[in-house]
């Protein structure tokens, strides 16, 4: 069974059984239950895109110290 479908396994709302033994069960990490991706801003992947740009032109100067 994949790490998702034990994932969604979880019955937060389970009170006889906590969330750290439902999550030893299954074999899941408990941290993975509370954490929300983070998405990136139109800002932000331009910069990315920018410094991708640079590097792909002058992929030597990731080399200068």
């Amino acid at each position: 069974m994949s790490r998702i479908k034990r994932k969604e396994m979880i019955n937060k709302d389970r009170t006889d059984l906590s969330l750290a033994r439902q999550c030893k069960l299954l074999k899941v990490s408990r941290s993975s239950l509370y954490y929300v991706p983070v998405g990136f801003d139109a800002e932000t992947l331009e910069l990315m895109s920018e410094i991708d740009r640079i590097f792909t032109k002058f992929p030597f100067l990731a080399a200068v110290k």
